[in-house]
């Protein structure tokens, strides 16, 4: 696969702590936040009582649905190389096939329903159960998050939890034979997701199409 993908856009993320001082954030040490690159994208966590306004911190507070991925999406779930042990079971693929960054090897997982974001007013955002099939392994799991459980407990046999977190850890290859992490693609999903009423509901979204012709 001859795709390029950006380093850039799998980087680190950094956590700045910082505090509200009535009229701007500030740093915790009273220095002023860094100069940041135009359109950059951050996530605000904080207590809802800090929110002042009582109707926008109920609204706030509401949940919605968000499509993440359709039903037949691949995704890959990356396994640390120094975690996994003598013969492990076939499947495992070099993160070179794909044009990935990144020094994990991956597992495919492919999806037999929709996938859904489960998103709070706040933009906390947690995936829903999803049936997938790990190929590799010819196991079905419950969810992604369980996928990447039976694919961890089968490859990393020297880690002691096999608990992970799949946006960080998941790839998926859009139309444009880009591979994006589920991070990312869930950051965007929010981005267009942002509705006038923060009610509850369901927003459907013209998911960006996975491209699923094959490693």
């Amino acid at each position: 696969m001859s795709a390029q993908v950006s380093k850039d856009k799998f980087g680190k993320r950094l956590r700045i702590g910082v505090r509200f001082d009535g009229t701007s954030f500030i740093m915790l040490d009273g220095q002023p936040l860094p100069k940041l690159a135009k359109d950059s994208i951050a996530e605000l966590v904080l207590a809802p009582e800090s929110i002042q306004d009582e109707r926008t911190r109920a609204s706030l507070i509401g949940q919605r649905s968000i499509q993440f991925l359709k039903e037949d999406s691949l995704v890959l779930l990356g396994v640390s190389p120094a975690m996994i042990g003598e013969d492990p079971p076939p499947g495992l693929i070099r993160p070179d096939r794909p044009p990935i960054p990144t020094s994990d090897w991956y597992v495919e997982v492919q999806l037999n329903a929709d996938l859904w974001l489960q998103v709070r007013g706040d933009d906390d955002a947690k995936l829903s159960r999803c049936p997938c099939t790990i190929p590799a392994l010819k196991r079905e799991a419950e969810s992604l998050n369980h996928a990447f459980t039976l694919i961890s407990e089968a490859y990393e046999t020297k880690r002691l939890s096999h608990s992970g977190n799949v946006f960080l850890r998941g790839y998926v290859q859009l139309k444009s034979a880009w591979w994006q992490s589920l991070d990312e693609l869930r950051l965007g999903a929010l981005q267009r997701s942002q509705p006038e009423d923060h009610g509850l509901g369901i927003q459907r979204l013209s998911v960006p199409e996975s491209n699923n012709d094959g490693l």
